[in-house]
């Protein structure tokens, strides 16, 4: 089946479940017990199960509504599928609506009552590089040349390595789609339009956006749970990015739980 067909359910995490429900959702999603009770704890929805086919799928999801539980169906199509994100450069806080510029110039405008959800995170990605890696090592010809005199020789060698890279974003949805409609990095925008508030630091002046987003999309949503450590998806499609999971999952609760 190809992924369209291949449907994934996630929990909500639930506060301090009873064991007898942990039990009872273990049964219905062919885990055990303990590893059922981790997959609904924390902060962020977790993958549990997938199935080949919608039916099959609503109706283990039902099963779960009926203990309490608020289980997110959602394609493999939908969880793979890659942003295109617009990247602001700079932001103008206006009366009622924020403007977002991208480098090239290109406007986006979302008004105060449009904006849903702000999601606030951080993603780590591994850079690959290579350095010399210079070695010294005993030659023992060479000693016995020189008459029992210790002699070395250096070696050079190519060495591969990755170095890990910080990136902290802040995303804004709309209800009409699980895709940000704006996405801001925190190193790659110009933040003189803070001015006199403007900070030294890149990760500071973010901080200080973040702020403002809060306070002209008053009504929206705010999570910061993607700020903490990395949140793994487990049983979440191969090759998907968790944080690109994670995003989809919060955007697709916050839907659910506050229609």
């Amino acid at each position: 089946m190809g992924k369209s067909g291949i449907v994934y359910l996630a929990l909500v995490p639930s506060v301090a479940p009873e064991t007898g429900v942990i039990t009872e959702v273990a049964t219905i999603i062919g885990k055990e017990p303990y590893g059922t009770r981790l997959l609904l704890a924390g902060k962020v929805p977790k993958i549990v199960a997938h199935y080949e086919g919608k039916q099959t799928a609503e109706s283990v999801a039902q099963r779960l509504r009926n203990l309490g539980l608020v289980p997110i169906l959602c394609t493999e199509s939908e969880l793979c599928r890659s942003s295109e994100d617009f990247i602001p450069h700079t932001v103008e806080v206006g009366q009622g609506c924020v403007l977002f510029y991208d480098r090239g110039g290109q406007k986006r405008e979302m008004k105060s009552r449009e904006a849903f959800l702000i999601i606030k995170g951080r993603k780590e990605t591994y850079v690959p590089k290579e350095k010399t890696e210079v070695t010294r090592k005993f030659s023992l010809g060479r000693t016995a040349l020189m008459g029992g005199i210790p002699m070395w020789r250096t070696e050079k060698k190519q060495v591969k390595e990755s170095s890990a890279v910080t990136k902290y974003f802040a995303r804004l949805y709309t209800r009409k789609s699980s895709e940000p409609a704006v996405e801001i990095i925190h190193n790659q925008a110009d933040y003189s339009f803070l001015k006199g508030e403007m900070a030294s630091s890149s990760l500071a002046n973010f901080n200080i956006v973040v702020t403002k987003l809060q306070q002209a999309f008053p009504k929206a949503i705010f999570d910061d749970n993607l700020m903490r450590a990395s949140i793994k998806q487990a049983h979440g499609p191969s090759g998907a990015e968790d944080t690109e999971i994670n995003c989809k999952l919060l955007y697709l609760q916050y839907l659910a739980v506050k229609p």
